[in-house]
């Protein structure tokens, strides 16, 4: 963690699909020690007020925590055909994210993801996170059933039948709120 300075952690925002946190996180000096560290009234203090913002930042952050904080974990590079077999996917950067909706024929809607938080460990860890979430970061219409339907196909495909069976059980719950832009923390 030592070795994850303020500069590689500004750096990680970009990954995550954060950047406009970067100013706080700089103004903070926020490195890879505090990352782990993290309380809700410290992400409140570097102004991150989102809801799915701050899961955002919990599920980033338990990616570094299972690769030992290793400061080179994250998967930048264009995507592969690697991810049809499940290879990675909790790695993955915003921007793989953004280069895979292109190859799913989805790309008039991939700059829709800047400064979502979407990233691979979020739709990886986060049982909350479905293709109805990423669906909304897209803003792709409900009135688009087919659209939806693509997406959700494609969606269940690159998390994996594991993962999506535990997003179906959490769904299941009567308490379960899917996870959705625009909520505020106060």
């Amino acid at each position: 963690m030592g070795r994850l300075s303020n500069h590689w952690v500004l750096g990680w925002l970009d990954d995550i699909g954060l950047p406009q946190y970067k100013d706080s996180f700089s103004a903070s000096s926020v490195d890879g020690r505090m990352l782990n560290y993290l309380t809700f009234s410290d992400m409140l203090h570097l102004k991150v007020h989102n809801a799915l913002h701050h899961i955002t930042f919990k599920r980033a952050i338990q990616c570094l925590r299972l690769h030992n904080f290793h400061p080179n974990c994250l998967k930048r590079h264009p995507v592969d055909e690697s991810w049809l077999k499940g290879a990675d996917v909790l790695l993955w950067t915003n921007s793989r994210v953004t280069e895979w909706l292109r190859l799913v024929d989805l790309a008039e809607y991939a700059p829709n993801l800047r400064g979502s938080g979407v990233h691979g460990s979020l739709m990886i860890l986060e049982p909350r996170f479905t293709a109805e979430s990423l669906a909304a970061l897209l803003s792709i219409p409900t009135s688009k059933t087919l659209l939806q339907r693509h997406l959700a196909t494609h969606f269940q495909s690159l998390v994996g039948a594991e993962c999506h069976g535990v997003k179906e059980e959490a769904a299941i719950d009567p308490l379960f709120q899917p996870l959705m832009p625009g909520i505020k923390h106060k």
